[in-house]
């Protein structure tokens, strides 16, 4: 870059705050080469950041993580865990752009299902930089769509052998 240019880009860097524009300095990392499981394991080990989190699966838009807390079963026969979304471009929403989220999910397995107790949206990867904050309702279920399904099945095959996911399973999943 010119001295010029440096110049420019330094006072604009300067006038940011004042005009209410955050100078963010968070870069987040450009899609895995490729979507297969070498590429994709990868690219999250070399970009995400968090001890013990397992990579379930992934598809086009991004990657889905469990918790290193695990899995509980609850006294209703709800299994409930934390899922981290972590995409690889990011995508608009109403309240803004969002990388990264997390989820807490209630999942009945008997019945293929699962409600989102509470989710937060972030705007680069890595759960940085929180947009949004949405509380749910324990029994409002849905059904799994794409890569949900695998994410389902992940959790409900971790309560039924006890055993936590200690993958990286970094199982594609279908298309959102």
């Amino acid at each position: 870059m010119r001295p010029f240019g440096a110049a420019i880009l330094a006072l604009a860097l300067t006038a940011l705050p004042r005009l209410g524009v955050a100078a963010d300095a968070t870069v987040d990392p450009p899609p895995p080469a490729a979507l297969d499981e070498k590429s994709v394991a990868a690219w999250a080990a070399q970009h995400l950041t968090g001890d013990g989190w397992t990579l379930v699966n992934f598809d086009a838009e991004g990657i889905r993580l469990a918790t290193p807390d695990g899995v509980s079963l609850m006294s209703d026969g709800l299994v409930e865990t934390d899922i981290r979304h972590e995409l690889f471009t990011p995508i608009r929403l109403s309240f803004g752009q969002a990388r990264s989220g997390l989820a807490h999910w209630a999942v009945d397995c008997a019945r293929k299902r699962f409600a989102v107790v509470s989710s937060v949206a972030y705007s680069h990867n890595n759960l940085v930089g929180e947009v949004a904050r949405r509380q749910g309702d324990r029994r409002r279920f849905q059904a799994p769509i794409a890569s949900e399904i695998d994410t389902l099945d992940a959790v409900c095959e971790a309560i039924r052998t006890g055993r936590r996911l200690d993958g990286p399973v970094a199982k594609p999943g279908k298309s959102s």
